[in-house]
Order: structure tokens, then C-alpha cells, then sequence
């Protein structure tokens, strides 16, 4: 039996192989010696590189999962609770480079068959917040035309166009969301109040 210090170095070794080269080319010579293990050991107690891969994907995601289990939301307004639960996100991304960039390496050069099977999780990350974000909606004082599910369409479009301008920064270097961060921040923060207050200011 394996026992949990040696599977805790197994698996930080392939989350800083994955994340480094991606599903494809990583080398479980290179995990093994990364964790100081046989690499025989490695494949007697998961298998094969593709279970590793898929464990090593699972635990980053709910390590993922885990950060946002004990957010305070009480008493905060609409963009204050937007920029926790994304301040919260980003800084454990600061933390943990290594799980945002195997996020990324993992489901885009992944192969389809890994993808499929990975894609209920990923929609878990995507998942993140939105619950909470729709008990809020409901609260507001929303015009008669605009509905929820429009809302959070919105929301995860302008989550996804700030992240995708500063995608290739943050998986350059680990330094690279402490540089950021400020920037995401604020764009974050304008696109959000246009959704809430328009764009027109009166009409003549």
C-alpha cells in the first residue's frame, strides 16, 4: 500500500509536470524522479499516465473548490460580492500558479477522450460563483425585461473576455497574476458597472 506521503509527492510532482508541459508531452521518468519514487511504484498504484493525469486534474479542482467553500457574502452589495469571489479566485491563483496553468494545459491540449471525460468537472470551475451570483440577481430591483439567465450569460462572458486578454500572461510566470492583478481588477470592475448602469446616459 502507498502510503500518503509518497502519494502527496507523486501527485505534486505530476501537477508541476502537467502543468509545465501539458498531458502529451509530460514524462512520468520526470515525475518519478521529481518525486523520488520508482517509476514502476507509480504505475503499480495508478495505472497508467492517463489515470494520473485524471487524479491529478481531480484534486487540482477541488483543491480549487475547496478556496471558495467559507467566502463571507453577508451584508456586501452586487460588485463588491462579484470582486470576492474573483479576488478570491486570483489569489489563490497567486498561490498556486502551477493549478491555473495545468487548468489551462490540461483541457486545451488534452485529447478528446481525457477532455470528455474531465468536461463535468471543468463545468464545476465554471459553476464557481454563479450560484451565488443568482441569489443576488433575484434581489435586485431588476427592470421587467431583463431576465436572470441574460444576467449571468453576461457575467460569464465578460469573466471570460478579461481572463482570455490576460490568459498568456498568467501562465508565462508565476509572477505574472501578482503584475496583473490590478489591471483585471479594474477592467473587471468598469465592464461590470456598464451591466448595471448602461451606457446611455440620457436621451434627449
Amino acid at each position: 500500500m502507498l502510503d500518503n506521503s509518497k502519494k502527496q509527492k507523486i501527485l505534486e510532482a505530476s501537477l508541476e509536470e502537467f502543468s509545465e508541459y501539458g498531458y502529451e508531452k509530460a514524462n512520468t521518468d520526470r515525475i518519478s524522479k521529481k518525486a523520488g519514487v520508482s517509476k514502476g511504484l507509480i504505475f503499480h498504484h495508478f495505472g497508467s499516465k492517463e489515470n494520473l493525469f485524471i487524479i491529478t486534474i481531480n484534486k487540482c479542482i477541488d483543491d480549487i473548490l475547496f478556496e471558495f467553500n467559507d467566502i463571507n457574502i453577508l451584508g456586501e452589495d452586487f460588485i463588491s460580492i462579484i470582486m470576492k469571489l474573483m479576488q478570491t479566485k486570483y489569489e489563490f491563483f497567486i498561490k498556486n500558479p502551477m493549478h491555473y496553468k495545468l487548468i489551462i494545459n490540461g483541457f486545451y491540449n488534452t485529447p478528446k477522450k481525457l477532455k470528455a471525460q474531465l468536461q463535468q468537472r471543468y463545468s464545476e470551475i465554471k459553476q464557481i460563483g454563479f450560484d451565488i451570483i443568482v441569489d443576488i440577481i433575484k434581489g435586485l430591483p431588476l427592470k421587467k425585461d431583463v431576465s436572470i439567465d441574460h444576467i449571468v450569460s453576461v457575467i460569464a462572458v465578460i469573466t471570460n473576455v478579461v481572463e482570455s486578454k490576460y490568459l498568456t500572461y498568467f501562465t508565462e510566470e508565476e509572477t505574472s497574476f501578482e503584475k496583473f492583478y490590478d489591471a483585471v481588477k479594474n477592467e473587471y470592475i468598469e465592464l461590470m458597472n456598464i451591466v448595471l448602469y448602461g451606457i446611455i446616459d440620457s436621451y434627449e
